[in-house]
């Protein structure tokens, strides 16, 4: 008798994506996630301006910010300064799969804003199975 069984490799994070991170009035916030791994992970993370920009017209700026992310279970907690997420940043864990578990984002305003308008950054997070903690 022959059998046989196959599992495909997955990896999901899920960020409620209705969640705006608003530092207007105070200097951090974060966001929970939820990971759903069966198998170690990679994680890639970057930012589309480097800070949080501002273009108002007659001011182009960009104010910094410290991105922290944590996921216990795995071991995996990381900083970044905002200006070296202008380039793709990769993680990974310690060769642990988390399966279904949670994590969080922390940003905090690394100097106060100056000029009025609305500052923006967009974060770009791929999580991706990877074999033996190589990507």
């Amino acid at each position: 008798m022959t059998m046989f069984g196959e599992i495909d490799s997955h990896c999901f994070i899920e960020i409620n994506s209705n969640r705006v991170v608003d530092l207007s009035n105070q200097d951090s916030d974060s966001i929970p996630f939820t990971l759903d791994c069966n198998q170690p992970l990679t994680i890639s993370i970057w930012s589309k301006s480097g800070g949080l920009a501002l273009s108002n017209g007659s001011h182009k700026t960009t104010n910094s910010y410290l991105l922290s992310l944590n996921i216990s279970n795995i071991g995996m907690r990381k900083t970044f300064n905002s200006k070296e997420l202008s380039s793709v940043q990769r993680m990974t864990g310690s060769n642990e799969i988390p399966f279904k578990t949670r994590g969080e984002i922390r940003i905090e305003r690394e100097q106060e804003f100056v000029f009025s308008g609305e500052y923006k950054d967009v974060i770009t997070i791929d999580v991706s199975p990877s074999i033996n903690g190589s990507f």
